[in-house]
């Protein structure tokens, strides 16, 4: 149905029309006739419209949680195309784009001294300890968010080296699919923890651990990523550690 005053097609729920994206394709294209917005819903879960919808240019904007039906309560992805944005047939890319999986990537030093022990952060807002690192920014390189992160955490200036590990962590309810890199931040000075400036809060402390404590200190993917960094400097093998879910890629 579409507003005289603000130009919006509303095509309701889409809910099972994945089946002939021709039809789809032709619905939208008619109703975006001099609209201002097409927008419509389907159920999240329901693949074929969601990649129909995509097509037929109707992008994804979000999703509504546990909203209440005739057939119960369901969470609904929205989806819309707007004037102006391209058109499906010569250049669907933008709309299909968002249903390809997301991967959140992290860039990690394994900052180590003479004997071999690996610097570890407490931070203020988990449990299991962490290397310096975290997420990238839009952009980043790995090298160049490793060592934003260790400049914001330690207040040093640290320059990464090679990659050593590279973990991909499958999604959950919880957090995205998450790729985790490991590289090589150096071999250090014994007093490094104490030259730390820890300037917002969120890291508390910073330790020297070996492995044992490594494995007792942080959760067990971190562990098992640090072992693989560490068995990789040892051995001298010049490639990256390929894990998936914390286990050797097959």
């Amino acid at each position: 149905m579409t507003s005289p005053v603000t130009g919006v097609v509303d095509l309701g729920d889409l809910t099972g029309r994945g089946g002939d994206p021709g039809a789809l394709l032709d619905l939208v294209r008619r109703e975006a006739a001099g609209a201002a917005r097409v927008q419509a819903v389907h159920a999240v879960e329901d693949a074929a419209t969601a990649w129909a919808a995509a097509r037929a240019g109707l992008r994804r904007e979000g999703v509504l949680r546990g909203v209440p039906g005739r057939s119960g309560v369901r969470d609904l992805a929205v989806v819309a195309r707007v004037a102006g944005d391209p058109d499906p047939e010569v250049d669907a890319l933008p709309a299909i784009v968002p249903l390809f999986p997301v991967s959140l990537v992290s860039a990690g030093l394994v900052v180590r001294d003479g004997a071999g022990r690996v610097l570890l952060l407490r931070t203020s807002y988990k449990v299991p300890w962490e290397v310096p690192g975290g997420v990238l920014e839009d952009g980043e390189g790995l090298r160049a968010g490793a060592a934003r992160e260790a400049r914001e955490e330690l207040g040093l200036d640290v320059s990464p080296g090679r990659l050593l590990v590279l973990d991909r962590r499958g999604g959950d309810g919880r957090q995205p699919e998450r790729l985790l890199a490991l590289l090589d931040g150096g071999v250090h000075d014994d007093d490094l923890p104490t030259r730390c400036r820890f300037l917002d809060g969120e890291i508390l402390e910073a330790a020297w651990c070996d492995v044992a404590q490594v494995r007792a200190r942080t959760g067990p993917g971190l562990a098992t990523r640090v072992e693989a960094a560490l068995d990789r400097l040892a051995s001298g093998d010049p490639s990256a550690a390929l894990l998936a879910d914390g286990a050797p890629e097959a």
